[in-house]
């Protein structure tokens, strides 16, 4: 299963779990009416002296079965709704409840330095932006969660129990699981699966609250009726609950196994993920987290936060059997016999020497005939060779970069600078812009950091832009405000545009779109309402691509006709096309997962068309992907089959 259909089944199971929570809400809602109406109708028989069939008192009082339901529903929908906005601040939310502190980006504790450097070519290697770190540091378990709505409001958070306890290997490897489940969507259906199951617990909260402030009152028998109301609507709530949390519990279960098997494709290595395992069921504590809010993000967790009847998890062992199918339980005993040897010597484990990935220079061998599928599974889908290459690229980087990238102010810096246009009027215009809407002492500071920028390698620019993004989520969300009205002036004040500065650009918009309005969807479109978009991109790419009109022209037909083989929609040159471009890539990241993946095969195929593919296009076609929600990692040669 690729990123594609990752994606495209994470979008059905929400759908079902849509289905399933109004099933279970129509069930709490008949069964309080069902309540309701039979303490009405008891009070009405003492009254008159007839005792009717519930199902008679229903049908002549329709009122209050109406009035009933929709206050059912709406206090359950109105809960969700709360749940929903308040996770909307995005995964450091989540973190932020379970005690967790943001790991600084400065920090020169060792084991926290591990953990981000881990973190950061993990991002790297996936074409995402980097996440936000957090340490739960009261927490021994050996735990770790991905939380957020998509990866521009992600957080990673980890125990520490999880620095002190696992070496690099280990620790890469309960990472990748974590970054599985951003690639997967999963993310965004952990947060909605926390809306849903809060919505139905508040219905037994308020039964219980009720019930607790009747029961105190002196004149026992009038309050009977709405005693035995308050505590039938609790057990309704719970019961609703009860079933809330199996249908949780079985999507988790699912969702874990396949983070599991992607964590492994992204490293090639089990062992990393195997010896993590291992090291829980060797250690007293376990997985386990000691605060109280585990049970609401239970389905998270890299592992059981906690002892409970619905496991969101596979057992222990059926993991490790699925990872290695000889192993022995025994090997718990092994471990932990192992791990008490070592205690003596907790030293935070020393990031080991890697042999760094090949110099991405000149040229990148073309693909043979399955070029374009090939690349296309590649998205979301890394490997070792792009992790080391992560690797290299993490430690090439200039100092003044990376510092730039650590801080608020100086990362809004950083993205401005990389957001410049190639052209010095261009550029001109663009910084007086700059000073007009944010002040002329940012202005300043993007001159003076335009020398580390041009400096930049070609492979270096995304992954400055995408390392820059956990600072600029601590701006306010007025300076974001102004910061993406910034970066829309700046394209308007262009003269002759260089695609790889829009791009870049259109990126950085797209992050902080995301992270702006994380829980904004909107409507997917059908391959046959974007062929004017796909037109517009595909005219451009192949016109920048290539120095004369017919080459242009071979390069278009070479995608489009891979993707639109009926409508074969004409090449257009477009003198003014960043505007409809930028239209154009919106519109086609509301294509579906299954679309996509058809749309990134014939990019490859027009950037590749003249046989051979430079650095730059290379370092384009990921920025153009990422767009539109298709991460490629770094296109290193041996990692494309030739």
């Amino acid at each position: 299963m690729n990123f594609f259909e990752r994606q495209e089944q994470s979008r059905r199971t929400t759908r079902w779990l849509v289905v399933l929570f109004v099933a279970a809400v129509l069930a709490v809602a008949a069964a309080v009416n069902a309540v309701v109406c039979f303490v009405l109708s008891l009070g009405e028989a003492n009254r008159t002296g007839y005792s009717p069939t519930l199902g008679e008192w229903m049908t002549a009082h329709p009122g209050t079965v109406l009035l009933t339901t929709l206050a059912v529903v709406g206090i359950i929908a109105l809960a969700s709704l709360y749940k929903t906005v308040v996770l909307g601040g995005g995964g450091g939310v989540v973190a932020r409840s379970l005690g967790g502190v943001r790991v600084s980006p400065d920090t020169t504790d060792p084991q926290q330095r591990r953990l981000l450097n881990v973190v950061e070519e993990m991002a790297i290697a996936s074409g995402l932006p980097m996440p936000e770190v957090y340490l739960l540091e009261q927490e021994t378990g050996i735990n770790a969660f991905a939380a957020g709505h998509n990866p521009a409001n992600a957080a990673i958070g980890v125990t520490r129990g999880t620095l002190t306890t696992l070496n690099r290997a280990e620790l890469q490897g309960v990472i990748a699981h974590e970054f599985s489940h951003i690639l997967n969507g999963d993310m965004r259906l952990n947060i909605r699966l926390m809306g849903l199951l809060f919505g139905l617990l508040v219905i037994a909260l308020i039964g219980r609250t009720v019930l607790r402030l009747s029961s105190g009152g002196r004149d026992s028998k009038k309050a009977m009726p709405v005693l035995l109301v308050a505590l039938a609507v609790m057990v309704v709530g719970y019961i609703g609950l009860f079933f809330g949390r199996l249908i949780q519990a079985a999507v988790s279960r699912s969702r874990e196994s396949l983070a599991d098997a992607s964590a492994v494709q992204f490293t090639r290595d089990p062992t990393g993920l195997r010896g993590a395992l291992v090291k829980i069921g060797a250690v007293s504590g376990g997985s386990r987290i000691g605060n109280p809010e585990v049970e609401e993000v239970a389905h998270m967790l890299f592992a059981p936060g906690m002892s409970r009847f619905f496991a969101t998890h596979p057992a222990l062992e059926d993991r490790l059997k699925a990872l290695d199918p000889r192993f022995d339980p025994k090997e718990f005993e092994r471990a932990r016999a192992e791990m008490a040897r070592l205690a003596e010597q907790k030293k935070a484990d020393a990031v080991p020497k890697q042999t760094s990935a090949e110099r991405l220079e000149g040229l990148i061998n073309v693909p043979g005939a399955g070029a374009s599928a090939s690349v296309a599974a590649l998205v979301g889908n890394p490997s070792t060779l792009h992790m080391q290459v992560a690797r290299d690229i993490r430690k090439s980087l200039p100092d003044a970069i990376v510092i730039a990238s650590r801080h608020p102010h100086s990362a809004r810096v950083l993205l401005l600078a990389l957001a410049l246009d190639t052209n010095p009027e261009s550029r001109d215009r663009q910084r007086q812009f700059i000073g007009q809407q944010i002040g002329a002492q940012t202005a300043d500071d993007v001159a003076e950091l335009l020398s580390w920028v041009d400096a930049l390698e070609p492979e270096q620019r995304m992954p400055a832009l995408l390392g820059a993004i956990p600072a600029l989520r601590q701006l306010t969300r007025d300076e974001r405000m102004q910061l993406l009205s910034t970066l829309n002036g700046m394209l308007q004040r262009e003269g002759r545009v260089s695609l790889q500065s829009y791009v870049l650009r259109k990126l950085a918009q797209v992050h902080l779109n995301d992270d702006l309005n994380p829980a904004a969807r909107a409507r997917q479109l059908p391959l046959s309402a974007v062929q004017k978009d796909i037109q517009v991109l595909f005219s451009v790419l192949a016109q920048h691509g290539h120095t004369d009109a017919a080459a242009s022209r071979r390069a278009y037909e070479a995608g489009v006709h891979h993707l639109l083989p009926r409508e074969r929609p004409s090449f257009v040159n477009l003198a003014h096309w960043a505007q409809p471009l930028d239209l154009a890539l919106s519109r086609l990241d509301r294509l579906a997962p299954i679309m996509k993946e058809q749309l990134v095969e014939a990019l490859v195929k027009t950037v590749t068309h003249d046989q051979k593919l430079t650095l730059g296009e290379a370092e384009l076609l990921r920025a153009i992907c990422a767009t539109v929600h298709c991460p490629l990692p770094p296109l290193v040669t041996s990692a494309i089959d030739t």
